[in-house]
């Protein structure tokens, strides 16, 4: 045991006097000199930026219609009269967006006056506790907490419209200067940006620029061991060859750790001190580079102990990351422009037939002629292809709600996801309708001001749509074409008045906050809201002509957590993103019980008749439980990657999984009723049956970058829209298991051949 820790520590020694890792150390050293200038101070929000109202047109409307002597019309009475003109000339639908940028201007204007806070009479008791403590010092403020006091009366006169603004913000300086101007974070926005940057300096400076050096510099390692001489040294003495070679092999590892222990540590410690940001992900990304060397180093050292080459040796690591990568992008490649978008994603039961979309959104009616799939709800000129469509399903992933089946009306509903307007495509969230008389082509297009999280009919078939702007429902005819406004592509609104989206809840009703779910009671009509831990009920009563949701029952969950909600008979199940599932009275929201089932829901529902309530989660599993025997229900028929599931009529349930297979199991016994198989394309064939064996059996190096992204998420998904309190929305599963377990079982096996060679070869 001697003889190998001597080698060992004989490679210490020589990558301590090797003169590359003291420049490498004294490069690190001033890196981190450098970085340790950063830090942040103490600031005040003050400002007024286009993130930071909730709703710009309802702004814009809010203040056009307020009276003269409320907070809102003083605040309008302080503007210039050119926009006042334009504030009372706006409409909703109408081409005067440039109406924003103006108002965002004067708004930032009058924070910066001296008078804002008292000629805005704001009642005290709607100031917070930060706003009532500014106003108590009087005239003795600066300038700076006179523009804070402004900025939260701003937002005590309009709560509905204006984000709260955190108290306590930081701004970057470096060795004591401001970066930049009005620039704030809070302490978890700075956390997140940092963790964003670590990784990003994880992945390229490490990962690729540090695994490179390294290598090279430990090239040569292995093959001078095996020269003349010194190899006939250490084979003079009776030790074993194969643990010899470990010896060599993991001595030479001395050089990488000592590089990153003294860079991740310090900058470890530098954000620690600097920022307060203690990140466990960037100590931990530590053991995580230094096994993503090893794997490339067990390469170049077999090549080595073959050849004894070190040219040769780094050769072969670049021809083995090269063979990785095309495998990898291989793969990634087929997902992105067929695979992903080609599986099962919602399936929607159509009186004897049966709609299904795939991940991209492509609505397809099963054909029992040819038996495959035909396309439906074309979007027809409006469609986008190619670059233009992986961009936004690379931004929002499944572009729509729904779609939903209206039955009194055979009708289909769905809604597009809201997009950036700058992007491919982009625009507002519009309602679009298909009736079965014209194969489902897609028509109306009414636009939703707001960005809805839930769409769902009333018991009297009436549209409503829910997000955490509140609660609307459609008036008007929602099947006329509604041309949109465009300017350089770009959608801006709509120029038609044929239908539109309303206030479905008192004038009084705040914003709801995140996380945000909704759902509906078929049997009472009862609106069930879940926001930030709060459930409430709104029940519909008549006014006049119209139904307006008050609001009934609450109960607080004592929980953070995103959800999502189904109800099946008097049963409400509330599925927490942790995996807590909730059992509730859904007329008194009293507790039932408290049940176990997948992490990250993104699918739930009730059976028609009341018995089963089902989930799907982010990561294909789905659960099912039957309400009236108070148990879950297992079977094969829904164990394995389950893509998409969905109650017919008669309370059977159909499940999609294989791409776009689906079977029609009648419950509770799950006998199968329908079969939709389509066959597999060309594509479809080489993924499963070629390129996807191949991948699964060849090491994966490039993955371990998803080991340290987990390292620095919270969560074991990834939102694709970035935004994780809605389950509704594409989550991305960060697979840290098969990397890890494909990395070492490879490692395994070079170096076991390596060591078979070595103690068989006649040196």
């Amino acid at each position: 045991m001697r003889a190998y820790l001597a080698v060992i520590k004989d490679s210490f020694r020589e990558a301590f006097s090797s003169k590359i890792l003291w420049v490498l150390i004294v490069m690190i050293a001033l890196f981190l000199v450098l970085l340790s200038g950063l830090s942040v101070a103490p600031a005040e929000r003050t400002g007024l930026d286009f993130p930071d109202v909730f709703d710009w047109p309802e702004l814009a409307t809010r203040l056009r219609d307020a009276e003269a002597d409320s907070p809102a019309g003083k605040l309008r009475g302080r503007f210039p009269s050119e926009l006042q003109d334009n504030l009372r000339k706006f409409k909703l639908d109408g081409e005067n967006r440039r109406v924003f940028r103006d108002l965002r201007r004067q708004l930032n204007e009058q924070l910066d006056s001296d008078d804002f806070a008292t000629a805005v009479v704001v009642p005290e008791d709607n100031l917070s506790d930060e706003a009532r403590e500014l106003v108590g010092q009087g005239e003795n403020m600066d300038s700076k907490t006179r523009q804070r006091l402004n900025r939260l009366v701003l937002e005590a006169a309009l709560p509905n419209d204006i984000r709260p603004s955190p108290g306590e913000v930081m701004t970057p300086t470096y060795i004591g200067f401001e970066i930049f101007d009005d620039f704030t974070l809070d302490q978890k926005q700075l956390t997140q940006v940092i963790n964003t940057a670590l990784q990003v300096f994880i992945f390229f400076f490490v990962s690729v620029m540090g695994t490179l050096i390294a290598i090279v510099v430990t090239a040569p390692i292995v093959p001078r061991m095996f020269e003349p001489g010194a190899i006939d040294l250490l084979l003079s003495k009776p030790v074993s060859r194969s643990l010899l070679f470990l010896s060599k092999f993991f001595g030479g590892c001395a050089f990488t750790i000592v590089n990153a222990a003294f860079l991740i540590g310090g900058m470890w410690l530098i954000i620690g001190i600097r920022f307060d940001v203690w990140s466990n992900g960037l100590l931990l990304s530590l053991p995580v580079y230094l096994f993503l060397f090893v794997l490339y180093y067990s390469v170049s050292a077999a090549t080595g102990v073959v050849f004894r080459g070190p040219i040769i040796s780094v050769v072969m690591v670049g021809l083995f990351w090269f063979v990785c990568f095309v495998v990898g992008t291989a793969k990634d490649t087929a997902e992105q422009f067929e695979i992903n978008g080609s599986r099962i994603h919602t399936i929607v039961p159509v009186d004897d037939a049966l709609l299904a979309s795939n991940s991209a959104g492509d609505l397809q009616i099963w054909s029992t002629e040819s038996e495959t799939w035909e396309r439906v709800f074309d979007p027809g000129s409006e469609r986008l292809g190619g670059v233009a469509a992986m961009a936004i399903r690379a931004q929002q992933g499944f572009p729509f709600l729904g779609p939903i089946y209206d039955r009194r009306k055979q009708r289909i509903i769905a809604i597009t996801k809201p997009t950036p307007v700058f992007m491919p495509g982009g625009g507002p969230s519009r309602m679009y309708i298909g009736r079965p008389d014209d194969n489902w082509s897609r028509r109306g297009g009414a636009m939703l001001r707001m960005s809805p999280r839930s769409i769902f009919l009333s018991p009297e078939g009436e549209i409503l749509a829910a997000g955490p702007a509140g609660l609307q429902r459609f008036t008007g005819d929602a099947e006329t074409p509604q041309r949109p406004f465009r300017v350089f592509g770009l959608d801006l609104g709509s120029r038609s008045d044929a239908g539109r989206f309303v206030e479905a809840t008192p004038d009084e009703m705040p914003r709801w906050n995140s996380p945000f779910a909704a759902t509906i009671d078929q049997n009472r009509g009862h609106v069930v809201i879940y926001s930030d831990g709060t459930l409430s009920l709104l029940s519909p009563e008549k006014n006049g002509d119209q139904v307006v949701y008050t609001p009934g029952a609450n109960r607080d969950l004592e929980t953070d957590e995103a959800a999502l909600m189904a109800v099946a008979g008097n049963t409400l199940l509330v599925a927490l993103a942790d995996g807590d599932y909730r059992l509730l009275d859904a007329t008194t929201l009293e507790a039932k019980t408290t049940l176990e089932g997948p992490e990250k829901p993104r699918w739930a529902a009730g059976s028609p008749d009341g018995r089963f309530l089902a989930v799907l989660s982010h990561g294909s599993s789905a659960w099912l439980y039957d309400v009236a025997n108070g148990q879950p229900v297992t079977n094969t028929a829904i164990s394995g990657e389950i893509h998409a599931m969905a109650f017919t009529d008669n309370s059977s349930l159909v499940v999609g999984d294989l791409f776009m297979r689906a079977t029609n199991y009648k419950l509770p016994d799950f006998s199968v009723e329908a079969r939709y198989d389509p066959p597999l394309s060309t594509l479809q064939s080489v993924y499963r049956y070629a390129l996807l064996p191949i991948y699964t059996v060849f090491p994966k190096p490039g993955e371990l970058n998803n080991v340290i992204t987990r390292l620095f998420q919270e969560d074991s998904t990834v939102a694709i829209s970035g935004n994780n309190d809605d389950l509704q929305a594409d989550q991305v599963e960060i697979d840290i298991q098969t990397p890890l377990i494909s990395n070492a079982i490879f490692l395994i096996i070079v170096l076991a051949l390596t060591c078979l060679y070595v103690s068989r070869k006649d040196f």
